[in-house]
C-alpha cells in the first residue's frame, strides 16, 4: 500500500513538473516570438492583439479533443524549429500590406496560435483540471516580466536559439516517450523502438538543413556582421546591426541605383531602432556645403551631410534666447542632451563651445553616432548611458545637497522619441520638476515630440510643460508652410521651448555663425518666426480651463500617455513604411 502511496505521488508530482515546464516553455517562447517580429511591426502594433490571439487560442485547445502527448509533442517540435523561419518570412510578407492591425495579426495567428493551442492541448493531456489553474495562473503573466529580462540583458538576439531549443526539448521528451512505450510493450521489439527513435531526429536533420540554405536562412544580421552586409536585392548596405536595449540598432545606407530611377530616396546613412528611424544623414553626392567648406566626417573619414530631419537643426534655436540676461549676452556654459540620437544637436553645440552632457539610455546608439555620424568626443565624465529619470533625480539630490561638482545647465535638449512614441515617465510633471531644478534659473528647455497636434498626447505634453515651467512657445519643422488641417490630421515634428524666467520668452535672429556652413540650418533656423504654432491650434480653447487642464496634466500616479499614443503609434508604423522601401525594414 506504501508502493502504491509513493507511485501516486510521484505520478502526481510529476504531472504538476510537466504542466509547469509546458506553461514556463510557452511564456518563453511567446516572448521569443513577440521580440523576433517587433522589428517588423514595432511594439504597439505586435502586442495590441497578441494577448487576445493567446487566450483565443488557448480558448480553443481547451474545448477541443486533443491528440495523444507523443503527437502533439511532434508537431510541436516542428513548429518551434521552423519559428525563426515562418517568424521572419510571414512577418516580411504581411508587414508588405502596410496594415498595422491586420499584418501583425496575420503573423499571430499562422504563427503562434498554431504553438499556444499545442503547448495548451499537451498540458490537457497531462492532467486537464491542473493544466487550467497553472496556465491561468503562470502563463501570462510571465511573458511581460521575460520581456523586461530580454530587454534589460539584451537577450533578443537569442530568439531563434529559443525557438531551436525547444524544438529539440519536444523532439527529446518524444523519444523518451517512445523508447518508454516500446520497453513496457507485452510483445517489445528494439528494431522498432531504434526505429522510432531514429525517425525522431528527421526533423531535426531539415531544421539543420534549412538554417544551411542561403535562400531558406532569415536575413537577419543582428551580431553577425563583421564587414559591411550588402543586400543582393536593393542597393542597400548594412554597416552594423547590434540587439540592445532598445531594440535591434542598425545603422544602414540607401545608395544610390545604377539607373537612379528605382531608388527615388537614395544616398543617405540611417540610424534605425526597432521599427523607427532616429535619425540620419545625407551621403555621397548629396553631401554639400555653404562655402564648400569641408564637411563632417566619420571615423572613416567619410564625409557627412546635413541631417534628414529638420527637427534636430530646429532643436538647435535653444540657443537664440534672448529674453533673459544669459541670453542677451550671448552665454550658454554648459548643455545637457536627453536622448542622443545621431548626435546633431550635440555636435552643434560642440562647435559653438559649449560642455555638452549626454544621456542616452543605449549604447549602441551611442557607440553608433560616435563611429558612423561624426559625433565628436564629449569628454571625460560628459557621458552617462542610463536612463535619465534617474539620472536627473541623482543630479536633483546633488543640487539640493549643495554638491560643488553639481552643475546647473543653460539649455536643455530632451528628444526621446521613438516608435511612434515617447517614454511616460519621461513626461511626467515629476520628471519636468526635478529637471527644472538642474536648470539654471534662466535656462532654457527644447522638447521634441512627434504627433498630430490636436491629439490628446499632444495636448497633454503642453499642458503639463506649462505648469513646470509657466511659459512655452512650439514651432514646426517643416521644410515648407504647412494647413491647419495638415496639423490636426498628419504627424509633425514639434519642439516646444520651455523655460521658468517670468519674462516673455523670445528669440534672436539667426546669423552666419549659427548655420556651421550648413543649408539646412540656414533655411530652418533663418525662417524661425514663420514655423510658430498658436497655442490654441493644440485643441479646444476650453482646455485651458482648470477643470479641463486636470485631465491632461501628466503625475507619475496619473499618467495615459502611453494609450493616448497607441493610435498614434499605429500612424507611425504607416508613416515609417511610406518613407522608405520595405527592404529597408526587412533587413537587420
Amino acid at each position: 500500500m506504501s508502493t502504491n502511496s509513493e507511485s501516486a505521488t510521484w505520478t502526481s508530482t510529476k504531472s504538476s513538473l510537466s504542466i509547469l515546464a509546458v506553461s514556463v516553455a510557452l511564456s518563453l517562447f511567446t516572448t521569443a516570438y513577440a521580440n523576433s517580429v517587433i522589428p517588423l511591426f514595432a511594439s504597439v502594433p505586435t502586442l495590441k492583439y497578441l494577448g487576445y490571439v493567446v487566450h483565443t487560442s488557448t480558448a480553443f485547445a481547451i474545448i477541443t479533443p486533443n491528440l495523444s502527448s507523443s503527437r502533439i509533442l511532434l508537431i510541436l517540435g516542428c513548429l518551434l524549429l521552423l519559428a525563426p523561419h515562418t517568424s521572419y518570412w510571414i512577418s516580411v510578407h504581411a508587414a508588405r500590406f502596410k496594415d498595422p492591425i491586420y499584418s501583425p495579426l496575420v503573423t499571430h495567428a499562422l504563427v503562434l496560435a498554431p504553438v499556444v493551442y499545442f503547448s495548451v492541448s499537451l498540458a490537457m493531456s497531462v492532467d486537464p483540471t491542473l493544466a487550467l489553474i497553472v496556465l491561468a495562473a503562470n502563463a501570462l503573466q510571465l511573458r511581460p516580466l521575460l520581456m523586461l529580462v530580454f530587454s534589460a540583458l539584451s537577450l533578443d538576439a537569442l530568439n531563434s536559439v529559443i525557438f531551436t531549443a525547444l524544438g529539440c526539448a519536444c523532439f527529446a521528451v518524444y523519444g523518451g516517450i517512445r523508447v518508454d512505450v516500446g520497453r513496457h510493450n507485452t510483445y517489445p521489439n528494439a528494431r522498432n523502438t531504434r526505429s522510432t527513435v531514429a525517425l525522431s531526429a528527421i526533423p531535426l536533420v531539415l531544421t539543420v538543413l534549412l538554417n544551411l540554405n542561403p535562400a531558406l536562412r532569415s536575413p537577419t544580421l543582428v551580431n553577425s556582421i563583421v564587414t559591411p552586409y550588402n543586400s543582393p536585392t536593393y542597393p542597400l548596405r548594412i554597416l552594423n546591426s547590434t540587439q540592445s536595449k532598445t531594440g535591434v540598432v542598425v545603422v544602414g545606407e540607401i545608395l544610390p541605383s545604377a539607373d537612379m530611377s528605382s531608388t527615388p530616396l537614395h544616398s543617405i546613412r540611417y540610424l534605425r531602432a526597432s521599427h523607427s528611424l532616429l535619425g540620419g544623414v545625407w551621403i555621397g553626392d548629396s553631401v554639400a556645403t555653404l562655402d564648400s567648406f569641408p564637411p563632417l566626417t566619420d571615423q572613416d573619414g567619410t564625409p557627412l551631410g546635413d541631417s534628414i530631419y529638420s527637427a534636430f537643426v530646429l532643436q538647435e534655436a535653444v540657443r537664440f534666447v534672448n529674453s533673459t540676461p544669459q541670453g542677451r549676452k550671448g552665454e550658454c556654459n554648459n548643455a545637457l542632451i536627453i536622448g542622443l540620437g545621431t548626435g546633431i544637436s550635440a555636435n552643434a553645440f560642440a562647435q559653438h563651445g559649449i560642455a555638452t552632457t549626454i544621456v542616452e539610455i543605449d549604447p549602441a546608439v551611442y557607440d553608433a553616432a560616435r563611429q558612423y555620424f561624426g559625433l565628436s568626443d564629449p569628454g571625460n565624465n560628459n557621458v552617462f548611458l542610463q536612463d535619465a529619470r534617474g539620472w536627473v533625480r541623482s543630479r536633483r539630490a546633488m543640487v539640493e545637497a549643495e554638491d560643488p561638482s553639481a552643475i546647473k545647465y543653460d539649455v536643455v535638449v530632451h528628444d526621446c522619441f521613438s516608435g511612434g512614441g515617447v517614454p511616460e515617465h519621461l513626461f511626467s510633471i515629476e520628471f519636468w520638476n526635478d529637471l527644472k531644478t538642474i536648470l539654471s534659473p534662466e535656462g532654457v528647455v527644447a522638447v521634441n515630440f512627434a504627433g498630430k497636434l490636436a491629439s490628446d498626447s499632444s495636448q497633454a505634453i503642453l499642458v503639463t510643460l506649462l505648469r513646470a515651467f509657466g511659459q512655452c512657445r512650439a514651432f514646426h519643422d517643416h521644410v515648407e508652410p504647412i494647413s491647419l488641417e495638415h496639423f490636426h490630421s498628419n504627424f509633425v515634428n514639434i519642439v516646444f521651448f520651455c523655460t521658468p524666467s517670468p519674462t516673455p520668452l523670445t528669440f534672436r535672429s539667426a546669423v552666419e555663425e549659427d548655420y556651421l556652413h550648413s543649408y539646412l540650418r540656414r533655411h530652418i533656423l533663418s525662417s524661425l518666426d514663420k514655423r510658430e504654432i498658436n497655442r490654441a491650434q493644440f485643441g479646444d480653447s476650453s482646455i485651458w480651463s482648470a477643470t479641463m487642464e486636470e485631465k491632461f496634466v501628466l503625475t507619475d500616479a496619473h499618467n495615459t500617455l502611453n494609450t493616448w499614443q497607441e493610435g498614434e503609434a499605429l500612424d507611425h508604423w504607416k508613416l515609417m513604411r511610406e518613407m522608405v522601401p520595405d527592404v529597408v525594414w526587412e533587413t537587420y
